[in-house]
This record gives structure tokens, C-alpha cells and sequence, in this order.
């Protein structure tokens, strides 16, 4: 486990949530950030907005995306927020993150650390090993990857395409 998901544990933990979902906007307003929801116009690609200034912390949300593009946006700026402690500045008094699209390239260290985060926050490992059990108890046949990464994913409310390289990169399933 890297530092980032050991950090998404901690705060799971300290928050006693045990199971999914995770109630990430619940997690925000714990760890002091405000989220506000708007629409960023002629800007779709930006998903969100990490703000900070002294001990104020506002996650904006681009409120047009989808309720599981909107959660893992909330968890990856949490990500950034529980992290990325060091000052960047624009005018020297704020620290500002976008997730966009090259978010999820695997350029960026703290960009990495965030997707990181935010994927151990939304499916927490040993809450998949859980529900993968719990699953597979209750059947006489075989699940097939495409009825598991489906149920997985709405069982914690993130998009079957997270929930399946989630999945892959946990080992559980292999790409072809």
C-alpha cells in the first residue's frame, strides 16, 4: 500500500465508516473543506477545484458531470487537500488544483497520488475483498467480470470504468 491509499485508510478509520458506500461529501465537510457545486462553463474537462487560503478550504465541483465523476472529483481533491501539504501559490496567498483531463495521465506525482488516494477513499481494498465475498457466497454459478464490475460499481457508487481498473490494478482481474 502506498502513501497516499495508507492515508485514505487512516481517515476511513478515524471516520469509523466500515462499508460502501463511502460518503465522500460527508468526508470532506469532516476534514473542513466546503464543496460547492457549479457548472464550470466552456471548462467540461475540468471536473474540480481545490481552494486554499489560510484555514478555509472550498472544493469547487463542476456540477454538469455525472454523480460518480462528481464523487471521485470530491475524493481526488481530498486527495490533493490530505497530501499535497507543501504552498503553491498564484499571488502568493492560495493554493489552487484542477482535475482535468491529464489528471489521470500518470504525468504528474501529486496527480498520481491524488487518483491514488481517491481510489483506496471510493473502494477501499479490503471493502471490495468484503463485498467480492459476500458475492460469491450467495452464488451457485460463476459471476462473470463484466456482472461483477457492474454490481461492484453500484454497490459503491463509482462508474463500472473506475470500478474495473480498480479492480485491475488490486490484482483481482487482469486486462486482455
Amino acid at each position: 500500500m502506498n502513501q497516499a491509499e495508507k492515508e485514505a485508510t487512516a481517515i476511513l478509520s478515524k471516520l469509523n465508516i466500515i462499508g460502501p458506500p463511502v460518503p465522500v461529501e460527508s468526508v470532506a465537510k469532516k476534514m473542513g473543506a466546503t464543496l460547492i457545486f457549479e457548472p464550470f462553463k466552456g471548462n467540461d474537462d475540468i471536473s474540480g477545484i481545490l481552494y486554499r487560503k489560510d484555514k478555509h478550504t472550498i472544493i469547487g465541483i463542476n456540477s454538469v458531470h455525472s454523480e460518480t465523476r462528481r464523487r471521485f472529483s470530491i475524493a481526488h481533491e481530498l486527495g490533493h487537500l490530505a497530501l499535497h501539504r507543501k504552498e503553491l501559490f498564484v499571488d502568493k496567498v492560495v493554493r489552487v488544483d484542477f482535475r482535468n483531463r491529464t489528471s489521470s495521465l500518470a504525468i504528474d506525482k501529486e496527480e498520481i497520488a491524488a487518483n491514488s488516494f481517491a481510489a483506496e477513499l471510493l473502494m477501499p481494498r479490503n471493502f471490495i475483498s468484503k463485498e467480492i465475498s459476500r458475492k460469491l457466497s450467495k452464488r451457485s454459478s460463476p459471476l462473470s467480470k463484466e456482472k461483477l464490475i457492474n454490481d461492484l460499481s453500484k454497490t459503491f457508487k463509482v462508474s463500472s470504468q473506475a470500478m474495473e481498473y480498480r479492480l485491475n490494478n488490486l490484482g483481482i482481474l487482469i486486462s486482455q
